[in-house]
């Protein structure tokens, strides 16, 4: 009996001593990448937010009449900015800013790495960070906080690539809308580059 309390105490503290330390590096995170950013570049109105939260709430496991093809993870993440933040994508693809990221390359820590992401490369809100395992696409924003940017938060949230394929991947003028906006992404590693010369 006394074997198993000792193991059961254990248990949860170290569950508590992870959860502390996500916290921490999620913390640490956030302010290091607010000094390092330059300007917003990135403008929601609260209408295309609220729309992006109610959609977005779905459960990802639904099942869905369509079978999610095998689509790659720059068409994930436009499929996901047309759901999340659609007036984002469309007002800065294919502008010089405007990148992808791919997981391999994201050199974030903590609670972001492993995640591919969008961006126009601005503050914390300019970033659309996700990652697919299997038909669950999770993603996760910046939600700025009432009176700044700054005191804002990370907000992850899940949809299945099924249901995305389902709402704008379907017909052959949804894909080549989709197609056309994948094209125009810049590589973030390359822009990088370019800012840095």
């Amino acid at each position: 009996m006394k074997k198993k309390t000792v193991s059961a105490v254990l248990l949860l503290l170290c569950c508590l001593l992870l959860v502390g330390c996500q916290s921490h590096d999620s913390q640490e995170h956030s302010s290091s990448h607010e000094t390092t950013t330059k300007t917003t570049t990135r403008n929601h109105s609260s209408e295309n937010q609220g729309n992006a939260i109610a959609s977005s709430s779905t459960n990802a496991n639904e099942s869905s009449a369509v079978k999610a093809t095998k689509v790659d993870d720059k068409t994930t993440g436009v499929m996901l900015a047309l759901l999340v933040y659609p007036d984002w994508l469309k007002n800065y693809i294919g502008t010089k800013c405007f990148c992808y990221c791919p997981a391999s390359e994201n050199k974030m820590g903590g609670r972001l790495a492993g995640y591919s992401y969008l961006t126009a490369n601005g503050d914390p809100t300019s970033y659309l960070y996700y990652k697919v395992n299997g038909d669950v696409v999770t993603y996760t924003v910046w939600v700025p906080g009432e009176n700044s940017v700054a005191d804002g938060h990370y907000e992850t949230k899940t949809v299945s690539l099924a249901r995305l394929e389902k709402d704008y991947y379907v017909t052959q003028s949804q894909k080549d809308e989709v197609n056309g906006y994948v094209s125009k992404l810049n590589d973030e590693a390359d822009y990088a580059k370019k800012i840095n010369n």
